[in-house]
């Protein structure tokens, strides 16, 4: 990875020298972006496409309100923790995310 403000014939130099073949751009390295623009909130969007790849594979009409509650806790909330360990997200994604998991605790309540 080269900063932006890098000259080609130096990135060119250096590839050279460090025999390598192509720069990381939007790659991930142990499940993280390798760098992170200016658009925080489309660099961390694969968060909540997992998170809501999980929450609509629960069969929800078959769980209790402590089965929600045990897979929002164990499953849900627990996926941007390694995430949000490293880098800062943004509060607006914090909040979607939010959102989102209350959304699945609040709907199909048994209509109560």
């Amino acid at each position: 990875m080269f900063s932006p403000n890098t000259n080609q014939s130096v990135r060119t130099e250096m590839k050279a020298c460090l025999s390598i073949d192509h720069e990381a751009k939007g790659e991930n390295y142990l499940g993280l972006p390798v760098s992170v623009g200016k658009t925080r909130k489309r660099t961390f969007e694969y968060i909540m496409k997992k998170i809501w790849g999980r929450i609509q594979g629960w069969q929800e009409k078959l769980l209790s309100k402590a089965g929600k509650e045990i897979l929002i806790k164990a499953v849900a909330q627990s996926i941007p923790t390694y995430v949000m360990s490293c880098f800062d997200l943004t509060k607006s994604l914090c909040d979607e995310l939010s959102m989102m998991i209350a959304k699945y605790w609040w709907s199909q309540q048994d209509k109560k």
